[in-house]
């Protein structure tokens, strides 16, 4: 059976909402972990509050970096 979700800004809609989170929460904390992930560990997982600070092009700079330091760390300096 499916509610109807009321106006928002009601206390109905705050119970409907609260009901809903209760739900999918109990979904994901009593999911099986996967055999090769058991080395994981338990816990929850994190990440930034803004979702443009996942975006890509903010870190090329920071990428063509790192992967330069990586492939220079092969050589041997010799003077």
């Amino acid at each position: 059976m499916h509610i109807e979700k009321p106006p928002a800004g009601t206390p109905e809609f705050d119970e409907w909402l609260l009901e809903k989170l209760r739900k999918r929460a109990e979904e994901l904390f009593n999911a099986d972990i996967p055999e090769e992930c058991h080395d994981v560990g338990v816990g929850r997982s994190v990440g930034p509050k803004k979702a443009s600070d996942l975006m890509p092009e903010k870190t090329v700079a920071e990428d063509i970096t790192i992967d330069k330091e990586q492939r220079l760390s092969k050589f041997k300096v010799v003077k």
